[in-house]
């Protein structure tokens, strides 16, 4: 098979750019079928300025026609962690095993070595614990496997009785709980902004060394409260004597999926665990959820494997395992 690999611009409305994604969700739905994400031409331009990141879009067709076979995007960050570049590739269920997805990576792994990239970080999923094709094709192509997070969901709407039951009621004159809806108030900015640096060191990121993120407000106010087609929501503890935000969580809807939300971080500082705040802030935060988006029918959650506190946390409130997720580093 002859192969044509063309750059192209993701633009809304875009026919070519559609028919890249559609690559991606058929690869996608490949492997997950009926519970595959998806994903949405609005919200991936979007999310490249909100994370500081430029991004390049590949489409490989048969010669001389239009018929996608693959499609991939490489991304490069240009604030912090500048030398470790992310890719995103898939081929085509109907053209998979046929040296497509080889010629796209090395394609794609050279424009990441002359953008100035070190080594690529990135993630492969399955529904079975040991694997699929793309942990046999990671390892072919010499990548090696940092880190197994475990996938988890939670069907809703939970019922209250079952959330009050496992509400630890943190001391009100020790931590308050906040919650805010689709941005976040000018107060959390700065707070906010320590919580994703330790964020950035405090999880689990396996057999790979990555700097701290440089976090201040303006990120923050950019990440968040900006507009944006992903909605989202978020919940925080603050530490009552001293004012300060010491803990939070957030989940985010994306129109791609609207049945879906996603949960992207949490986290409680160090020296404030061990009272049941990581849980005060996913319950609130699942309450407010349930009240704002009650069309959401699923929440999903990736951890480490080694993570077992907040495995363990997830799985009190009624999060299942549904998928393995490997991350994946190479050496350019």
């Amino acid at each position: 098979m002859s192969l044509d690999m063309k750059e192209i611009e993701l633009v809304v409305g875009d026919p070519t750019s559609e028919a890249w994604l559609e690559v991606h969700h058929a690869a996608n739905r490949g492997v997950w079928g009926a519970a595959a994400e998806r994903t949405s031409i609005a919200e991936i331009v979007d999310v490249a300025a909100r994370r500081h990141e430029v991004r390049r879009s590949f489409l490989v067709t048969e010669e001389g026609s239009d018929v996608p076979v693959a499609a991939a995007q490489t991304i490069r960050r240009t604030r912090d962690n500048v030398g470790t570049g992310g890719l995103w590739l898939s081929v085509h269920p109907d053209h998979q095993r046929r040296a497509a997805g080889a010629h796209l990576l090395a394609r794609c792994e050279g424009v990441l070595r002359a953008d100035g990239c070190v080594r690529i970080h990135e993630h492969s999923g399955a529904p079975v614990e040991n694997g699929d094709a793309a942990t046999g094709f990671a390892l072919a192509n010499g990548y090696r496997q940092t880190l197994l997070d475990h996938r988890q969901d939670l069907a809703l709407p939970v019922d209250e009785a079952a959330l009050t039951a496992l509400d630890p009621r943190p001391d009100p004159a020790a931590y308050i709980i906040e919650t805010s809806v689709d941005g976040l108030p000018e107060e959390w900015l700065e707070d906010r902004a320590l919580l994703a640096r330790r964020m950035s060191t405090d999880a689990p990121t396996g057999d790979i060394d990555l700097d701290e993120e440089d976090w201040d407000a303006e990120r923050v106010r950019q990440q968040w409260n900006t507009p944006s087609p992903i909605w989202g929501i978020e919940s925080v503890a603050r530490h009552v004597p001293t004012g300060r935000l010491v803990a939070f969580t957030d989940l985010v809807v994306r129109p791609g999926q609207p049945d879906l939300a996603v949960q992207s971080d949490t986290l409680v500082l160090r020296e404030h665990r061990g009272r049941a705040l990581g849980l005060a802030v996913k319950l609130a935060n699942l309450r407010g959820l349930q009240r704002e988006r009650p069309e959401v029918t699923t929440v999903r959650t990736w951890n480490a494997d080694s993570n077992a506190h907040m495995v363990a946390i997830n799985e009190r409130l009624g999060f299942v395992v549904t998928g393995w997720t490997r991350e994946w580093a190479k050496d350019l």
